[in-house]
């Protein structure tokens, strides 16, 4: 999986803060059809980011491997896939963060008070629509992502491009709300928790899957 430069603290805050929160609904049929490509996954990659809603300077950056997946293609376009995220690949990429510092956060992302991975070891991602917008993100996909054996739809604008039989989805960051898959812990609906140990319910997510022939 390529692997991509994490945000300072401070960056990781004004990006994550800087976007809406996706609105998520019930899941919805897949998508079908097209000509079957194969993701690729060493030309595929995905970042995650979270922070805390009341310390300016407390973020963290890191990654996640897609391992398996196909797209669809009919007339051009991209209409339909699925791909598959290995969570016990999460990995911590915060370059100031000594590498012991790094292992317990790891540890606790993977611990059942947040991701459960023992129980719950991948995340898919199953393409429901892409609509054609206009502007540099081209598209407007929509999908079921499932993450800790909850599933919901979710709809954010991508860039694709098919060039040479190669398709690449491209997503800008945008922000899930983790309660919604039930990722629970210090989150900002508990009224009696001590807002320094508040962590946002934003879940930043950015990611490129690339597919060929």
């Amino acid at each position: 999986m390529k692997k991509l430069l994490s945000l300072s603290a401070a960056a990781l805050l004004a990006v994550a803060c800087g976007q809406g929160t996706l609105d998520a609904t019930d899941a919805k049929d897949a998508a079908q059809g097209g000509q079957t490509l194969t993701v690729d996954a060493a030309a595929s990659s995905v970042e995650w980011y979270g922070h805390k809603p009341f310390a300016e300077s407390y973020g963290h950056a890191g990654t996640l491997n897609i391992t398996e997946g196909s797209v669809g293609l009919e007339n051009g376009a991209l209409v339909s896939g699925s791909f598959t995220l290995d969570m016990n690949t999460i990995m911590c990429t915060d370059e100031a963060l000594p590498q012991e510092k790094k292992d317990y956060l790891v540890g606790h992302l993977k611990s059942a008070e947040f991701f459960a991975v023992d129980s719950f070891a991948v995340a898919t991602f199953e393409i429901t629509g892409v609509d054609a917008q206009e502007g540099e993100n081209n598209s407007l996909v929509s999908g079921n992502l499932t993450m800790r054996g909850v599933t919901n739809n979710i709809q954010f604008p991508a860039h694709v491009t098919v060039v040479d039989s190669v398709v690449t989805l491209t997503a800008p960051q945008f922000n899930i709300d983790r309660k919604q898959w039930g990722v629970m812990y210090s989150s900002t609906s508990i009224v009696d928790l001590a807002k320094d140990n508040l962590i946002s319910d934003d879940l930043g997510i950015k990611f490129t899957v690339s597919a060929k022939l």
